[in-house]
């Protein structure tokens, strides 16, 4: 890959300096002026999307020795990342209105998430690697738990960063394994210079392996998920469900790619065992929750063992099919999990609770409200014409069409079936239920149009597929054929 300069790195750098305009706009803007604010931060975060797409048709290139790579894998998650961010910004909004401190600063963080998720997207040296993990993590620790005065938030903060303190020193330990092994902190140069197989390279697998476990809420790692979306602020928790999670998977493709057969030549069979865990016990666990976040959060987990089926099969059979398939999921989720977290933000605006039992009724008192959150129920489950539906097809049929991996399909499509009950309840609730009806009289306008036009995404991406497939020029990016 050709050497190339830091204009190539433009999203970045990008990203660096709204980082610095956010911070300042909080410094030299009135209080009051806090549409401005988020304004600047929505809008700076879409406008990152003007430079991803200069550079979709550029040649594959890397810099800095090689420690940082921009393709077409980097440039879609970046792609990921700044929407998902952007989203998120505009929904803060409304539910950090009586902030009386930190209201600025809360949107700074977010941008340095954001930067890190995007970094880690490109990184192609585990410093690198480190770095943009620190800065997701430490940031979204605070996030997790920004509403100081709030018992709940303050406990999935703490329980969110000691979680991830466990989890950062066994990867970083599995990191210092592979620097041992191949005697460089540079992905190429370590798979250049370990042995096919070694017990040395399975240690240092398993141990990176739990890190991102953690992060990507991959089973049996996922136990912080559920008490943490729950505490932390809805639109932190829709944030953290998606972002981070993207990143987590950007980084695990990057790594998987030229390293794993050197390190353990069997790590499908491994990752193919834990996406069937994950799947079961993300939904097996959401078919007894009461609260819409924990249901939502066990469900997040359940995704990322439909998410790992893809890590399984990618770089086998079809190439650049089972990529395709993997990176339209990644599409249809963020905008099903974001729509119906968004939804969630609402009716918790105007009753203060997070029930299922709390939705009772909703038809009946917002009839377009409760068809909006069924179309992202129906997407999640996997049902036509939505995008979960496209989605779980292309990636089921990929597995299908990939020996010996069609039996993950089958797992995977057995685990759509157990979804629709507890996903069905919540649809019930509102539509059957007998309770006082719920009743949504504030309808802040930018949380309104996020849910309209996600809504709209879910509907469209699952009727025209192609439109928002990656280029086709995957395989030249990723293997050079």
């Amino acid at each position: 890959m050709p050497a190339i300069d830091l204009t190539t790195s433009m999203v970045d750098l990008y990203l660096a300096v709204l980082a610095v305009v956010v911070l300042l706009c909080d410094l030299i803007f009135p209080r009051d002026w806090r549409k401005e604010k988020v304004l600047i931060t929505a809008a700076g975060l879409l406008l990152g999307l003007v430079p991803v797409a200069l550079l979709w048709s550029q040649e594959p290139a890397t810099a800095f020795s090689d420690a940082y790579r921009l393709d077409i894998l980097a440039l879609f998650f970046k792609a990921i990342v700044l929407v998902g961010g952007a989203l998120v910004a505009v929904l803060s909004y409304d539910h950090f209105r009586n902030l009386v401190q930190g209201f600025g600063e809360y949107f700074f963080l977010l941008v340095i998430v954001v930067l890190g998720c995007s970094l880690l997207a490109s990184a192609g040296d585990l410093i690198v690697v480190w770095v943009a993990f620190e800065m997701i993590s430490l940031s979204s620790y605070v996030l997790a738990g920004y509403l100081r005065f709030s018992r709940r938030s303050n406990e999935a903060g703490l329980k969110y960063f000691l979680y991830g303190a466990a989890s950062s020193a066994v990867m970083l330990y599995g990191f210092s394994w592979l620097y041992g092994l191949g005697q460089s902190t540079n992905l190429s140069e370590i798979a250049r210079s370990i042995s096919t197989g070694s017990p040395g390279g399975v240690v240092a697998l398993a141990l990176i392996l739990v890190g991102l476990g953690y992060k990507i809420a991959m089973a049996p790692f996922q136990s912080w998920v559920p008490d943490v979306y729950e505490g932390a602020p809805t639109p932190v928790t829709a944030f953290l469900s998606v972002v981070p999670k993207a990143a987590g998977f950007a980084f695990l493709l990057r790594f998987l790619g030229p390293l794993g057969d050197y390190l353990a030549p069997m790590w499908p069979a491994a990752l193919a065992v834990l996406a069937t865990i994950t799947m079961f016990a993300g939904n097996l666990m959401a078919l007894s929750q009461t609260n819409v976040k924990r249901m939502l959060a066990y469900s997040s987990v359940a995704h990322a063992g439909y998410l790992l089926i893809g890590v399984v099969i990618y770089g086998q059979g079809d190439r650049v099919f089972n990529l395709q398939a993997l990176l339209y999921y990644f599409v249809a989720y963020l905008i099903m999990n974001i729509g119906a977290f968004a939804v969630a933000l609402l009716v918790e605006r105007n009753t203060g609770r997070e029930l299922i039992s709390d939705y009772s009724g909703l038809a009946r008192t917002d009839l377009g409200l409760a068809l909006t959150m069924t179309v992202f129920l129906v997407s999640l489950i996997g049902i036509p014409p939505t995008a979960g539906f496209m989605g779980k097809l292309l990636l089921f049929g990929a597995a299908l069409n990939t020996p010996p991996w069609g039996w993950l399909a089958i797992v995977g499509i057995l685990n759509a079936a157990i979804s629709v009950y507890y996903y069905m309840n919540l649809a019930r609730e509102m539509f059957f239920g007998k309770g006082a009806p719920v009743r949504v009289a504030a309808r802040p306008g930018p949380v309104m149009a996020v849910i309209a036009v996600l809504a709209v995404a879910v509907v469209a991406v699952g009727l025209f597929p192609s439109y928002f497939y990656p280029a086709a020029n995957l395989m030249r990016s990723l293997w050079g054929g």
